[in-house]
């Protein structure tokens, strides 16, 4: 989910009389008492926007994307699992500030340059290299409604002739073409699975991200919906591609988007493919994967009830009617937060983000409404490990509401997590770890339905 997921990155506001000062990649360890974990910043900028990721590389974990707001000489980060990183630029080979996560603060120095360990092991992953058996095109998709023009990859088979084809709606944060996350490419994996088994295939960064135009933070899923329809627009116009099999293939987030325009009747849309797609309310997502995620990460079952009672009320709150001010208040006291001070100043942030109106639009979706109304093919896949879109609950949302269609697949992949990966644990720590980016079973299984038309 773009709200909840672990991997998302922010363009940052461009400070150009420090660029240069910034920009590279920052090195240092973070000292837990027990052990010492390398922490690695990578600070960059691409047409005048900055971006920001970050390694753990003994944690296996990398490229993890952090918001971030510059302020003359400190940058401060953020995450929605909570990580906070206050830093000041002490020199141009030096920043030295506070990590913070879960109440615990920590100093951090990080000095310029490369940290051992810090570059992922690339070879490891599926992702494809060329030269590749197909034609590879780079293409600009103009989203009439938003007035912007998007950036994508087009891949098709170099026969000639008619072919099924797809676009692919990432999930989870502002993401590139290839959806780009902990060194791993499971859009570019996907698209060079499908295309060398003759399937056409248009992937493209979100808006804002990339070589893509707009604004990323202050859109909401009817944007993003647009710019879906706006690359289906564009695919149809293309000489090989087949005008009758044309779908959508949404992972995570991008499964509720494939979901919202099956729902509406969107012409020229034959097919859905929803990889761990919510079909649920919003809302109850979140609470559910909130305890999911904390369940992982070793919460008691005491904690995890008081979180999951807390978590209710505040998202009965942020999808609700009730006036900003009204809404901040409410929250505050749903958390106990009874009076300000530099302590509670991060958990104030945190529920002012929660009051966005693109969030509270988000969280007051039902899947349901526009699952009832969906009559062509889906094929719904869930991994029985994923804690980010728990599998049974949004299968039952498919069994309840989808109507009936002899071509229609909902599949749950045993031992798979939410990237459709073989796991042990199901935890987001653990996706860097393997060195599978997507099992080959989902992508067979996939690509066979796909040509089963």
């Amino acid at each position: 989910m773009k709200y909840l997921a672990v991997f998302f990155f922010l363009m940052m506001q461009s400070c150009m009389g420090y660029s240069q000062d910034w920009i590279g990649t920052w090195a240092g360890k973070l000292n837990f008492g027990s052990q010492n974990l390398t922490f690695v910043l990578h600070l960059s900028q691409e047409n005048g926007n900055w971006m920001a990721k970050a390694d753990s590389p003994d944690q296996g974990a990398y490229g993890l994307p952090f918001s971030a707001r510059m302020s003359k000489d400190s940058i401060y980060l953020s995450n929605p699992q909570g990580i906070k990183l206050q830093l000041k630029l002490e020199s141009k080979t030096q920043l030295k500030g506070e990590f913070s996560q879960g109440g615990m603060i920590l100093p951090l120095v990080l000095h310029r340059g490369e940290s051992k360990g810090a570059i992922p092991p690339a070879a490891k992953y599926q992702t494809p290299a060329p030269p590749y058996p197909y034609d590879t095109t780079e293409v600009v998709i103009p989203n009439d409604y938003a007035r912007i023009k998007l950036s994508g990859t087009l891949t098709q088979p170099k026969d000639e002739g008619k072919y099924p084809a797809v676009i692919l709606v990432t999930g989870s944060g502002p993401q590139d073409r290839d959806e780009s996350l902990f060194g791993h490419k499971p859009f570019h994996v996907l698209a060079d699975y499908l295309t060398r088994n003759g399937v056409v295939v248009l992937r493209y960064d979100d808006r804002g991200v990339g070589k893509s135009e707009g604004s990323f933070e202050n859109s909401t899923i009817d944007d993003f919906s647009k710019d879906a329809i706006a690359a289906l627009q564009y695919l149809k116009q293309v000489e090989k591609v087949d005008i009758n099999k044309i779908g959508i293939i949404g992972h995570s987030e991008g499964g509720l988007i494939a979901n919202l325009l099956a729902g509406q009747g969107l012409p020229n849309l034959s097919y859905i493919v929803t990889l761990a797609g919510p079909t649920i309310p919003i809302w109850e997502l979140m609470v559910e994967q909130l305890y999911r995620v904390g369940k992982a990460e070793g919460m008691s079952e005491f904690q995890l009830a008081m979180a999951k009672d807390i978590n209710k009320k505040n998202f009965d709150v942020v999808k609700s009617e009730l006036a900003t001010d009204a809404a901040f208040t409410q929250l505050k006291k749903n958390m106990n937060i009874l009076e300000d001070s530099p302590k509670n100043e991060a958990m104030r942030k945190e529920i002012l983000m929660m009051l966005t109106p693109a969030y509270r639009y988000f969280v007051r979706i039902d899947p349901s409404e526009f699952i009832k109304n969906i009559y062509i093919p889906v094929y719904g896949a869930f991994g029985s490990l994923d804690i980010q879109v728990p599998s049974k609950i949004n299968m039952d949302g498919y069994t309840d509401y989808l109507p009936e269609n002899s071509k229609t697949v909902i599949k749950e992949y045993e031992s798979m997590n939410h990237l459709f990966q073989k796991a042990k644990t199901g935890r987001v720590a653990e996706y860097g770890q393997l060195a599978e980016t997507i099992n080959e079973e989902v992508l067979k299984d996939i690509t066979d339905w796909i040509k089963g038309f």
